[in-house]
């Protein structure tokens, strides 16, 4: 599952053209505040708005700060709101280390407590994203006063939707893994030969194709994609979340183990998918119980608050943010609500 939702994050596309977005700019072209992590590494933050409360956007696997283009102008008009690029992604500094929970999450501790962020924050995590936002919340609570989690990976899915679908689907999903590194690896190799760049690849997967619908979404896609860094982090974050090891465990597995955790009363919510998500060579059965296990894991992050919830939203598949913003901003403003009250 983890494998397929990563592929989906690093295209991205929203299907048919949306009305352009009020603030779109704010998203590509330049970077906006570049905040020191780790030393001399920066980190591209995207702030729009003023209040208390600063809502932190997390975006997934092989995505930025534009994943939140439908959500945060309007967030921004209410509170503070804050997205980032990961290391690597957008217009963040290379990564120095693997991409993995450890790794990521010490990160994003060194830009909350920078003087860019006022804390406490809610955190808001999409996919990938939000595996990371629960992990941080676990290990620095006083940091997070709530949380809103975008159809969220959560630690232990791939062992779980292996066992859900079978053995036999479970080695098909595997090998759609194998075949995806392998794709990537291909990509760092094209990018660190600055082929990405050459017309003979302008259709290649390594790139935004199909291209997002958004001409100035689709130009900075591709203008991030073709950097070795860019390259290089989406395959260290893919590895780290989806290659199993031989007890079933990634190490984002490893270093995200929520069993017998919890976040007291922490407001949380949790908004589902409701459309399934095709998986390379499952077939409907199969691609039925991989969504039943989907959702039985987000009902557990639920219960890791006395006050979460977990929610389905109609007609929305794994971008919910894009799919259906309005959903999201209303979750993520009632949630800081519940803060501020």
């Amino acid at each position: 599952m983890a494998a397929i939702v990563a592929v989906a994050l690093a295209t991205g596309a929203d299907g048919a053209a949306p009305p352009r977005p009020s603030g779109v700019a704010t998203y590509y072209g330049k970077a906006r505040t570049l905040v020191a992590v780790q030393g001399q590494r920066r980190l591209n933050l995207v702030c729009v708005g003023h209040g208390a409360t600063t809502v932190i956007f997390l975006s997934g696997l092989g995505s930025g700060t534009f994943d939140w283009r439908k959500v945060q102008p309007a967030v921004g008009k209410v509170t503070q709101t804050c997205a980032y690029d990961r290391a690597g992604y957008g217009f963040s500094d290379p990564a120095t280390s693997p991409l993995d929970v450890t790794n990521t999450i010490a990160d994003l501790h060194a830009l909350l407590h920078s003087k860019a962020v006022a804390r406490p924050v809610i955190l808001v995590g999409h996919s990938l994203g939000g595996l990371y936002a629960v992990s941080y919340a676990l290990r620095y609570p006083n940091d997070v006063a709530g949380m809103v989690l975008v159809d969220p990976a959560f630690s232990g899915q791939t062992g779980e939707i292996a066992g859900a679908v079978g053995s036999a689907a479970a080695k098909r999903l595997q090998a759609a893994n194998a075949q995806t590194l392998g794709s990537l690896d291909t990509c760092v190799a094209l990018a660190t030969a600055g082929r990405l760049s050459l017309p003979a690849e302008r259709a290649s997967d390594c790139l935004d194709n199909p291209s997002d619908p958004d001409p100035d979404i689709h130009r900075e896609r591709n203008r991030a994609a073709k950097g070795v860094g860019f390259q290089r982090a989406l395959r260290s974050e893919f590895v780290m979340a989806n290659v199993v090891d031989t007890d079933g465990m990634t190490v984002d597995d490893r270093q995200s183990i929520e069993s017998g955790s919890t976040l007291g009363a922490m407001p949380l919510a949790i908004l589902t998918r409701g459309n399934s998500e095709a998986l390379s060579g499952l077939t409907t059965d199969e691609i039925a119980k991989a969504e039943l296990a989907w959702r039985d894991g987000h009902d557990r992050l639920a219960k890791l608050s006395k006050a979460g919830r977990n929610v389905i939203v109609p007609h929305s598949g794994h971008f919910i943010q894009l799919d259906q913003p309005e959903a999201v901003i209303e979750t993520v403003l009632r949630i800081a609500n519940d803060v501020r009250r």
